[in-house]
Order: structure tokens, then sequence, then C-alpha cells
């Protein structure tokens, strides 16, 4: 699954410029499931761990870090908030079917 390696991209990169509250969305609902419930897969061990330390540890850069999991047939309105924070510079990317978005605060 690369979407879990998007995800551990991001979260790096969203750290590394100091934003402090951030959301994704995915259409993959076992990845959302396996992240906001913590528990770590065999096959995912390794990079699920480095998602849960970045996001919910106490030693987390994030105030607030949201998983959130959306249908591929109600991804447009996703793709559509993506491209126009794209265009504001809010969103830092788009990575497979992951979008995420940050705040700096």
């Amino acid at each position: 699954m690369g979407e879990d390696l998007a995800i551990r991209e991001d979260l790096l990169h969203a750290a590394s410029h100091n934003y402090s509250h951030i959301w994704f969305q995915t259409d993959s609902q076992v990845l959302a499931g396996a992240i906001n419930s913590r528990r770590k897969t065999t096959e995912l061990y390794g990079v699920l761990a480095d998602i849960d330390d970045l996001s919910f540890s106490p030693l987390s850069p994030f105030l607030s870090c949201r998983f959130i999991y959306t249908p591929r047939n109600d991804n447009g309105p996703a793709d559509g908030l993506a491209k126009a924070c794209l265009s504001t510079h809010i969103a830092l990317g788009q990575n497979s079917n992951v979008f995420f978005f940050c705040d700096k605060l």
C-alpha cells in the first residue's frame, strides 16, 4: 500500500515546515481505520508506527492531526478542495489518493 508511505512522507514534510494542524483524507478505509485505531498490522508495522509517533505521541510536532476516510465516489469535492488549496498555498500537496491540508499557527 503506497498511501501509508505517502502519509508518512507528508507528515515529515509538514513537520519540517512547522505546521501545527494537519488533516488527511484518504479513500482507503483500511488505512484510515488502522491509523485512527492506532493498531499496527504486521505488513505495515514500521510505517504505521512512524505515522503513530508523528501524529499522536506526546512529542508529536502537531497540535492536531486527523485522518478521515472519504469513499472514492465522494472524492470529487475533496479533489476540488485540494486543488483550490494548492492555488492558495494552504495545502502541502497531493500524493496518490491522499489529500492533506495544513494550517500554520
